[in-house]
């Protein structure tokens, strides 16, 4: 089973797309399961969740905000983008 701790870069920003209510949820039970928490120490599923989670490497997550949106869509080089629900599904086109 992929876990969300192996996708930590320390080279790369790596931001993670949640397509769907359902691959949401389960990023944010996945990641309070591996023991992710935001950078304040709140567990994922006490907080609402977006369709882009950051991911960094001290193994916490947070909300994008415009800055990193732009980056996202923009920085192709700089970051690296995980479609979530490809990533457990097993599939090896996870990348965007």
């Amino acid at each position: 089973m992929r876990k969300i701790r192996d996708l930590i870069n320390n080279e790369k920003k790596v931001y993670i797309y949640l397509r769907n209510r359902a691959t949401e949820y389960r990023f944010m039970s996945d990641a309070e399961r591996e023991g992710i928490t935001y950078g304040d120490g709140v567990k994922p599923t006490e907080r609402l969740v977006d369709d882009i989670m950051a991911l960094h490497d001290d193994g916490t997550i947070c909300f994008l905000g415009w800055a990193g949106r732009m980056a996202y869509h923009y920085s192709k080089d700089t970051v690296k983008r995980i479609d979530y629900e490809k990533y457990i599904s097993g599939e090896t086109g996870y990348l965007i």
